[in-house]
């Protein structure tokens, strides 16, 4: 493979995760498209490349005129179906009172969500326990997830939601409504799956259907924190 091949091989993918990122929802120039590559990867391609690049990508659309011309793009990466999601899952309202506890598991989820199933499967599993946890400890029972089996350990996630589902927060209400805790035992099965069998795969179309309910999970507990 020449050189040159390999430069544009290498600036192609670069702006295929840029459009992935939402970097082309705004028209952007080739200065633009050129300081964003640098700046997340470091890489400095040659003007030319970026340009043959850019012209070839079918997910992109040019306008203007020479030496002054836009790229923005002409598909979504993503779904509607996956955009529907994300308004809710990474809400002002619901990510502003997750606050910096979550910060870099939200950030997380974010880059991998649509694109990764199994990085999403185990991040959705890991906030859940995550936020149970808390949601006991804020309210001064986190003992009561502690493993009896084990000193300074604590009990799975499905016993975890199980206890979340019977304890409740002062005024009455379970930390998790028992209708919810059912629902959301599958995201636990995906997570776990992601997580501890190496041959076994977690796509975005398995973990879709799951998502109202672990959106709803998550807004039960986030008020509890």
């Amino acid at each position: 493979m020449s050189k040159e091949n390999s430069e544009n091989e290498n600036a192609a993918v670069c702006i295929r995760f840029l459009w992935e990122d939402g970097f082309f929802i705004v028209g952007r120039t080739l200065k633009e498209v050129s300081d964003g590559i640098t700046r997340k990867w470091g890489h400095n391609f040659s003007a030319s490349d970026i340009s043959n690049v850019l012209r070839a990508a079918d997910f992109l659309i040019r306008s203007g005129r020479r030496r002054s011309f836009q790229y923005k793009q002409k598909t979504s990466p993503k779904s509607k179906k996956i955009e529907n999601i994300e308004g809710r899952l990474f809400s002002a309202d619901l990510v502003g009172r997750l606050g910096l506890a979550f910060k870099t598991e939200i950030d997380d989820l974010h880059l991998n969500f649509g694109r990764s199933g199994a990085c999403t499967a185990f991040l959705l599993r890991k906030i859940l326990e995550k936020m149970i946890y808390l949601a006991f400890a804020k309210n001064g029972i986190s003992s009561k997830l502690e493993d009896r089996n084990g000193i300074g350990n604590l009990v799975g996630l499905e016993a975890m939601i199980g206890a979340a589902a019977r304890e409740k927060v002062v005024g009455g209400t379970p930390f998790l409504i028992p209708k919810t805790a059912e629902k959301i035992k599958g995201i636990k099965f995906l997570g776990d799956t992601s997580a501890h069998n190496p041959l076994a795969n977690v796509d975005m179309e398995t973990i879709l259907p799951q998502m109202p309910f672990i959106i709803i999970a998550y807004q039960e507990l986030v008020r509890c924190l």
